[in-house]
């Protein structure tokens, strides 16, 4: 499509504003429309007609156009070294390639397809002893076409210094201070010796996190914040913080023909009305909410909108205790703050009967059904009588004061917020003072751990395979282990689970990680439902993966994605 055409004239600058003005309401006036949407549940019926799955175009695709997204994440940092953040990878997906993917939804079989795909890797295989892992590159992958790197090709080396990189520092160092030594035989062949063995690594590496990024950048800057060049689909051609982000196709990706979408804007919009306005008038093409009734309000104007119902394999937010410090280093608080609270009335209330009661680690991996609340052990069961009782026994039974931040990632977090502060005070006597913040400043806060008290926190979205939601995100030791578990049985058994090749004994052992976790409440997850997106009718191949957002950590898909119009 023309540098001219008016779809794109009239779309690259619109401004929340913009959203507002065209759509002809205030956002007071569309929270108000939400809020009311909340009061109501549609019913069944409806929601059973949504299907979870959206199969693959089976047309010839077409090149052109522009997609528009209106966006609840701005970066913190655009150093994928520094920052696991949604924000900067639901971006850096595109510009960026990794060594090993997961299938897109063009690939995929459904939503819990976990296929293993080449991305800058051909192939890949290990020694015998799981501790050493060879990697055959594609040939003539080049770099985009931006001084310094100017198009060179990618090379081994390249992404062995990325590697060492990473192991130096930041977020993402736990998962490569593995790394005992690397060596490049050829140019196109990289070879990862591990100091321990892991059968899960190649999984490690098809994370949406490890990108790879350039030598040329990093020692000409002295970090990663100021540019990003990366081997992806697309090219970073504005990054304007708090307002949008605009990529362009790139001409010389190594998959031949594709991207098929010519341009990608992602605006800066972290007020839920403005996003939904922003959909409803046509200025965004994706749009993700949480209840049944946010997507018949959608309706009500768009009624050719594409709504595909997201089935959840794991709650990824829940109330982080700083449990290496008093009172909540003792088990028996935990566990009276778990039974304290009413899972059940979250998910009827305030996900309107869809959500699920929470749990961390994808039951995928572990059984073949949704677990039941009875499954999840007795800390996860509403007891408040036993709850008041325990806390008691642990020598607060008059309650105690504490605060605790979160930010708001969709309209119905601050309600759950509060519900949880009002059962811990009605049933505990617990006082809890809660801060609301930007998201920045919160994911700064929480991820650096400089808090105390309790926290609404995450585990990230981009984790796919089961060693990350396991060992990155258990282990005492690991820089990914935001809610501070410090527990020698389960560093046994995540170390022991990468260490297992046969299927069978891995999900005997992610079972016995997942009945200790609720047992000694580590991590105390609540109700969650990720809901419903909503595409406007020209999308196609843009369905959403269980661990895979389309419109986050699985950017990536937007490189099969395609306008038909």
């Amino acid at each position: 499509m023309s540098a001219t055409n008016p779809r794109r004239t009239a779309r690259r600058n619109v401004t929340r504003r913009d959203f507002l003005k065209r759509a002809g309401w205030t956002g007071a006036g569309m929270t108000a429309l939400l809020v009311g949407a909340d009061r109501g549940r549609a019913s069944a019926q409806t929601a059973a007609a949504y299907p979870d799955w959206i199969p693959a175009s089976t047309k010839p695709p077409k090149r052109g156009g522009v997609l528009t997204r209106a966006s609840a994440w701005d970066p913190p940092v655009i150093d994928p070294r520094l920052t696991q953040s949604i924000g900067l990878f639901q971006f850096a997906g595109l510009t960026s390639s990794r060594l090993v993917r997961y299938a897109f939804p063009d690939e995929a079989s459904g939503t819990n397809d976990l296929t293993l795909k080449g991305d800058l890797a051909e192939s890949w295989q290990s020694s015998p002893d799981y501790r050493t892992w060879t990697f055959k590159l594609r040939q003539g992958v080049k770099w985009h076409n931006v001084a310094p790197l100017n198009g060179r090709e990618l090379t081994a080396a390249d992404v062995k210094y990325c590697f060492e990189a990473y192991g130096k520092e930041g977020v993402q160092s736990f998962t490569f201070r593995e790394i005992e030594g690397m060596e490049t035989p050829d140019k196109h062949t990289l070879r990862v010796h591990l100091h321990t063995p892991n059968v899960l690594f190649p999984q490690n590496v098809a994370e949406s996190v490890t990108v790879i990024f350039s030598r040329e950048i990093l020692e000409e800057d002295g970090d990663l914040k100021k540019r990003m060049i990366g081997t992806g689909p697309y090219v970073l051609k504005e990054h304007t913080r708090k307002v949008r982000v605009v990529l362009q196709r790139n001409p010389d990706y190594y998959d031949k023909g594709r991207p098929y979408v010519d341009e990608c804007v992602i605006l800066s919009t972290p007020d839920a009305a403005t996003r939904l306005a922003a959909f409803r008038t046509g200025q965004s093409d994706i749009l993700q909410v949480s209840s049944l009734s946010e997507v018949e309000v959608a309706r009500k104007t768009n009624p050719a909108a594409i709504v595909q119902e997201y089935k959840n394999v794991l709650a990824p937010f829940g109330l982080a205790l700083a449990q290496d410090k008093p009172p909540f280093n003792d088990l028996r608080v935990r566990r009276a703050i778990s039974m304290a609270i009413d899972r059940q009335k979250q998910v009827e209330t305030v996900f309107e009967g869809h959500g699920i009661p929470g749990w961390g680690v994808p039951y995928v991996y572990y059984q073949e059904k949704m677990p039941t609340m009875a499954q999840l052990g007795p800390w996860w069961q509403y007891r408040p009588a036993d709850a008041k009782k325990l806390l008691a026994e642990a020598g607060h039974g008059n309650g105690f004061e504490t605060t605790l931040f979160y930010y708001e990632y969709f309209p119905q977090m601050t309600s759950q917020v509060q519900l949880v502060q009002q059962d811990l005070k009605k049933n505990l006597n617990i006082n809890i003072k809660i801060t609301k913040l930007d998201y920045t400043t919160y994911y700064g806060r929480y991820v650096d751990s400089k808090w105390d008290g309790m926290s609404w926190g995450f585990q990230s979205g981009h984790a796919v395979g089961l060693d990350e939601r396991t060992y990155q995100y258990m282990h005492s030791k690991s820089t990914k282990n935001f809610f501070r578990v410090n527990d020698p049985v389960i560093d046994d058994l995540t170390t022991k689970l990468r260490q297992t090749p046969d299927r069978a004994d891995q999900r005997a052992i992610t079972k016995k990680i997942v009945d200790r976790e609720f047992d000694q409440v580590l991590r105390m997850w609540m109700p969650y439902d990720a809901g419903f997106f909503l595409y406007q009718p020209h999308l196609r191949n843009m369905a959403a993966l269980a661990l895979r957002r389309t419109d986050g950590y699985g950017s990536p898909t937007t490189a099969r994605l395609w306008l038909d119009k």
